[in-house]
């Protein structure tokens, strides 16, 4: 059964994985520090799956935001401020695993914050 919080964290999972494509490819230092800044979290899980299926079938960027953005406002009630601001942490740690962010993955997360701030 889906929570309204693991329908959350499989939204972000899939805003990684849009912002992970961004530039074209999946790094290994991106997964690493996502890893990190979801340690601990019993989420993880829902993160990783929700990344790895939307991987596996190649979904384009736009799709797989699109598709977190369905998750969170389907499930707006539970996205409180503190929630919203650690989505756009880990968001910033995925971009921040190689030092070249590009200005790809800068619009995105601003695109990301306001959209999130919009629901």
């Amino acid at each position: 059964i889906m929570t309204h919080t693991n329908e959350l964290y499989m939204g972000l999972g899939s805003a990684l994985y849009a912002l992970a494509k961004t530039d074209g490819r999946l790094q290994p230092e991106e997964i690493e520090n996502v890893l990190q800044a979801l340690n601990g979290e019993p989420q993880l899980a829902v993160v990783l799956e929700s990344f790895a299926v939307q991987d596996r079938y190649n979904i384009p960027v736009q799709e797989a935001y699109d598709f977190a953005f369905r998750r969170f406002q389907v499930n707006r009630k539970q996205l409180d401020e503190s929630t919203k601001k650690h989505f756009v942490d880990v968001m910033e740690s995925l971009a921040n695993a190689h030092d070249d962010v590009s200005r790809k993955e800068r619009d995105l997360i601003k695109r990301f914050r306001r959209d999130l701030n919009k629901l």
